[in-house]
């Protein structure tokens, strides 16, 4: 109610030079002639309300538009400032969190490098046995198969010197009519292939 109150005076106190105005001296309809803002006559009265009317005008600016711009303003400003700082400490938590994000994506790197390594290492080791499992199997196997043509070898030459022996008996035999033992025969055999070798 005090608001209304005081909206009706200060609406009041504004109309009431304009009000004054109107009712001068001398109207255009009494028959004064002329603009009655021109008329010297009124110049006293309208240099007392012009000074009223600048004064109330002051008074009101003063009074109640000034502070509440200046009011408005400084809570702009205070607003401005408190987002401004608001941002800035977002903007720093930002920063905490991406150079935390990076920290722990280095260390997944270097650990999964690390263990990427480690796995190279057994799988470097692991085929470094098995390879040495097969050489050395390879190794054996070569060694038997050696043994075996060396004995198959041995055994072919045997029965070759036998066959070569027999042989031999049998051409002195038919050839020469001579009896020759197996034991003449087979040393005629090895002097021969000694010979024949060098």
């Amino acid at each position: 109610m005090t608001r209304l109150a005081a909206r009706l005076a200060r609406s009041a106190l504004a109309a009431l030079p304009l009000a004054l105005l109107a009712t001068g001296p001398l109207s255009a309809a009494e028959g004064g002639g002329g603009l009655p803002q021109l008329d010297t006559r009124t110049y006293p009265s309208q240099i007392f309300w012009l000074i009223v009317s600048f004064a109330l005008l002051y008074w009101l600016l003063k009074t109640k538009a000034i502070p509440r711009i200046a009011d408005i303003l400084e809570t702009r400003q205070d607003r401005i400032g408190a987002d401004l700082d608001r941002a800035a400490r977002l903007r720093a938590d930002a920063e905490a969190a991406l150079k935390k994000h990076d920290a722990i994506l280095a260390e997944a790197q270097a650990k999964a490098q690390k263990r990427l390594r480690e796995a190279q290492e057994r799988v470097a080791a692991e085929l470094a046995r098995h390879q040495a499992e097969l050489d050395a199997d390879i190794a054996k196997r070569l060694r038997d198969a050696e043994a075996r043509i060396g004995a198959a070898k041995s055994a072919a030459l045997a029965e070759v010197a036998t066959v070569a022996a027999e042989v031999v008996q049998a051409a002195a035999r038919r050839l020469a009519g001579l009896e020759v033992g197996l034991d003449e025969a087979r040393a005629a055999v090895e002097r021969a292939m000694g010979a024949g070798a060098r």
